[in-house]
């Protein structure tokens, strides 16, 4: 995901300086049209077209998700922690004081329990 934003964050400075831009990995590529600031992301023969500003909406959400992300991927051995005790309780169980105040765990129980 880095480094998709990094290539939008690329992208949207040449267009705004009204060079080429193309990337490709596998079967994603994404490249400017050179008309009217606008550029096409490609999944294998399938295309959608994104104007400047979109783009650089997309940009902005990238990171927000990729911070999001990267606090989950830091509560998981939280997460990790609270799953094996409220297994085998039939009860709620109190999260530890120093667990990530990120994750529902009142939500997080009860989704276990449908499983148990």
């Amino acid at each position: 995901m880095a480094t998709t934003a990094d290539c939008l964050l690329r992208i949207c400075e040449d267009m705004c300086d009204n060079r080429q831009f193309g990337r490709s990995d596998g079967p994603f590529s994404l490249n400017t049209t050179g008309s009217y600031r606008t550029c096409k992301l490609y999944m294998e023969k399938h295309y959608i077209t994104l104007k400047f500003q979109e783009l650089r909406h997309l940009l902005n959400m990238f990171h927000v998700v990729q911070n999001q992300l990267n606090s989950y991927i830091a509560a998981l051995p939280d997460v990790m922690t609270y799953v094996i005790s409220a297994m085998s309780s039939d009860t709620y169980v109190e999260p530890a004081a120093n667990a990530s105040n990120l994750i529902l765990y009142t939500r997080l129980f009860e989704e276990l329990k449908t499983i148990m």
